[in-house]
């Protein structure tokens, strides 16, 4: 069995089952989804199975989207608006004379 499906349906087990059990909240349950998607889909267009690596990819794409709607993304929105701030130019005035 491939690698990558391999740790696709791993991912895919955990996610469900910490979703029925209620040890991680939604949004995360769709980002183990969504990753574990990702590797399948990887892994079919890997072997040429274009319809399954389309699947795949629409599916990874749905869930991340619904991880990051759903509060998944903070932590990166975050990061990104500390990493602008480094970009963004300083106002320079002239000196004035007195």
């Amino acid at each position: 069995m491939p690698v990558l499906l391999l740790a696709g349906l791993a991912l895919f087990f955990c996610a469900i089952a910490a979703g029925l059990t209620g040890h991680l909240p939604g949004y995360r349950v769709a980002g183990l989804m969504g990753v574990a998607n990702g590797l399948a889909g990887l892994q079919a267009f890997h072997d040429g199975a274009r319809f399954s690596a389309l699947f795949n990819g629409a599916v990874c794409a749905l869930a991340l989207w619904f991880w990051w709607r759903g509060g998944g993304g903070d932590d990166t929105k975050r990061r990104l608006r500390q990493l602008s701030r480094h970009f963004e130019g300083a106002r320079r005035t002239a000196p004035t004379t007195a």
